[in-house]
């Protein structure tokens, strides 16, 4: 039996016009999982749920089987969260970036950035905002990435 990554058990959250009502899922280690609906779905909640970027207003969340009241800041260690959408400052350069990222990783891996950045053939000393979109979602992948890559619309 494979372990779960996600659980989301009974997830509800309510907003003004939108209900995503007793959501119930298992995401295995070992396994890509796309979530797929219509504008207004609740993909986007979802992902902000189980990112603990919003609460939820009934269920349980359990990420690596741990819950972000007792283990965010290890739960966060291992995940990567990727939006569609440039995050960066655009004036900053992966180096910038790179020095600004790394601190809050206790495992960060120099060896796998330089793979990265030679792979990607993205430079090191140029500005975001010269990057093409596809530059950009590159950078935002493997400075971010660790166990988990999400792709979402932003806000």
């Amino acid at each position: 039996m494979s372990e779960n990554v996600i659980e989301l058990r009974n997830l509800s959250r309510k907003f003004k016009g939108f209900e995503l009502n007793n959501v119930n899922l298992d995401i295995k280690k070992g396994y890509i999982t796309g979530l797929i609906g219509g504008n207004g779905a609740g993909k986007s909640t979802t992902i902000k749920l189980i990112m603990n970027l919003i609460k939820p207003d009934y269920g349980d969340i359990k990420v690596f089987g741990l819950d972000y009241k007792t283990h965010e800041k290890e739960i966060k260690e291992r995940i990567g969260f990727v939006y569609d959408s440039n995050v960066f400052y655009e004036g900053l350069n992966l180096k910038d970036i790179k020095r600004i990222v790394a601190p809050a990783y206790k495992r960060w891996d120099e060896a796998l950035f330089s793979q990265y950045i030679d792979r990607f053939e993205l430079p090191l000393n140029k500005s975001i905002k010269t990057f093409s979109k596809g530059m950009q979602m590159k950078a935002s992948v493997f400075c971010k990435s660790k166990v988990l890559i999400f792709a979402a619309k932003s806000a």
